[in-house]
Order: structure tokens, then C-alpha cells, then sequence
């Protein structure tokens, strides 16, 4: 990546790992006196876990698209940064990556059976008035300031109709619609665009990202196909009856549910012997009542 100052503070610097220190003090790996910055004012850290800002507890002035930052935030190739009076904009290293190849026309309208494939592609707002928006590309998406837009941005530094957005079967097209009106792409000033996965797009200070999972990133030359998933087991069907429902159950599948008789070649003797033992307890019992008061008269 590149990190770039549009307004000429300090000439690019390219990073693609470790630390990057901005501030005022000599011997940081970007020093800028003189324009309000701390000594030390923010960090920009690559690791495995991505691109990191960090700012130092205390320090002012930070903004991440247009957001304040206190301590921490995630950046993406094409954010830009606001520290007091510097503007960084993180930008693709190699533009030449952006094919500007794009269709003649938009495509046709999709057919009913493929409006799945536009729903999962969308471009999410992530900063002016549509932050948060999701606009799905089941159909060619005009973005301007015309009140009849799709995406309507009422903002003066933009054109009627300032760009569409198409999908053409597993590409993002971006097209200019107004002469000499252009978008910045992950950094990168552009007229028209072949999109990928997770590029941002800024027109003027409104910022887009596009999102299309299985669609094929930069340098694919086809979609990641996902098969469907399959089942390792199959768990038979059981009908359980109800109990509001017992009697409306053939007599076989309630009897199932009663006490089973005595297996064959059972003792028949042990139950008499149960019934002669419980006889005779109840006879102690009715003789322990009706004796025992008397005994004590």
C-alpha cells in the first residue's frame, strides 16, 4: 500500500508491514513539523490481523473518514486520515491493478431467477449520509444528485448522475456518467472501473464499499463457486402421538404403550405369596387399632 498526502506535506511513502510513526519529532518514520501535529500523533501498524490505526491517549485531531478516532481503528486500503491539518490517504501501490476495461453498455435487466446472485452483492455506505446503507445490484444503481437517482446524494461537488453501478454476471462495473466527473477507487483516481471485493469507492467525502461474497477479487479470473452443503447422516422420521390425540391412533400403536404381561414360564406361586403377606399385615394393623385403645382403659 501507499500512503499519500494530497495536499503535498510530505512525498509518499510506501508500507506494507510493521509500524508507521506520524508526528512532529525528527526520527519518526514520518515527521511533519509545523502543521500541528504531536510529537507523536498516530501509528499505522500492518500485521496478521490487518491494518491497524493507533493513537496515542490524549492526542486530538484524529479523524478516520470524517469519524473521530480516540484510540483504535481498522483501516482499509482508500480511507483517508485527518491528523489536525494533515490528510493521509491510504491508497492502493499498484494502480495499474484497476482494469478500466469496462463493458460498451450496462447489462439487461436480471431475470426473476437471478435476483439471488444481485442480493448478495451491495454496496454498504460507510461514510456521508448513506452510512450504514446497503444497496443491493439486482439493477444498474445511479448515484448523483438528482432527486431521481438510486442513490441520491444532495451535494453540489457531484453531478446530476455521477456514476452507475452495474453487474455484469460475476462483475462490478463502476462507469462515469458526466465528462471529466470521476471516482477515487481504493486510493486511485479513476473514470470507470472493473470492481472487486472490499474495494472502496469515494465520490467527493462519500464513501462506498462493495461487497459480493464468492465474487472473484482482483487477478481471479473466475467467481469461488460454493458447492452446496451436503449431509453425512440422515436421521430417520418418528411419528410420536399426542396425548390430545390417543384415541385417533389404530389400537396397535396405543397398545404399545401398556403394561406387558407376565413373560411365559413365569412363577405363578410368588404372586400368591405377595397377596397372602399383604393380607396379613393388614390383619395386625385393623388388630393394632381396634385392641390398642382398650389396653390402655
Amino acid at each position: 500500500m501507499q500512503l499519500t498526502f494530497p495536499n503535498g506535506e510530505h512525498p509518499g511513502v510506501a508500507f506494507d508491514h510493521g509500524e508507521m510513526s506520524i508526528g512532529s519529532r525528527a526520527g519518526l518514520g514520518i515527521s511533519i513539523p509545523g502543521h500541528g501535529l504531536a510529537s507523536h500523533h498516530a501509528s499505522i501498524i500492518a500485521d496478521r490481523r490487518g491494518l491497524w490505526l493507533r493513537v496515542p491517549p490524549g492526542t486530538p485531531g484524529v479523524h478516520l473518514n470524517a469519524r473521530p478516532v480516540r484510540r483504535t481503528a481498522l483501516l482499509r486500503v482508500g480511507d483517508q486520515l485527518c491528523l489536525e491539518q494533515v490528510q493521509v490517504v491510504i491508497s492502493d501501490s499498484r494502480p495499474e491493478t484497476i482494469d478500466r476495461h469496462i463493458p460498451p453498455a450496462a447489462p439487461p435487466a436480471l431475470p426473476e431467477a437471478q435476483h439471488v446472485n444481485g442480493v448478495r452483492v451491495a454496496l454498504r455506505g460507510v461514510s456521508g449520509p448513506h452510512f450504514g446503507r446497503c444497496f443491493t445490484l439486482t439493477e444498474v444503481r445511479v448515484v448523483g444528485r438528482a432527486n431521481n437517482c438510486d442513490i441520491h446524494i444532495d451535494d453540489a461537488a457531484l453531478a446530476e448522475r455521477h456514476a452507475q453501478f452495474e453487474l455484469h454476471g460475476d462483475r462490478v462495473v463502476l462507469r462515469a456518467l458526466s465528462p471529466g466527473e470521476g471516482s477515487v477507487v481504493n486510493g486511485v483516481p479513476v473514470q470507470d472501473a472493473v470492481l472487486a471485493p472490499g474495494d472502496q469507492i469515494t465520490m467527493d467525502q462519500h464513501r462506498f464499499v462493495l461487497e459480493g461474497p464468492g465474487l472473484p477479487s482482483r487477478g481471479q479470473t473466475a467467481a469461488v463457486r460454493i458447492s452446496p452443503m451436503t449431509h453425512t447422516q440422515t436421521l430417520p422420521a418418528v411419528k410420536v402421538p399426542l396425548a390430545a390425540d390417543r384415541n385417533s391412533y389404530p389400537a396397535a400403536e396405543v397398545e404399545e404403550e401398556r403394561e406387558p404381561l407376565p413373560a411365559a414360564g413365569a412363577d405363578p406361586g410368588a404372586l400368591w405369596w405377595l397377596i397372602a403377606a399383604a393380607a396379613v399385615l393388614a390383619a395386625a394393623l385393623t388388630a393394632l387399632l381396634v385392641y390398642s385403645p382398650r389396653m390402655g382403659a
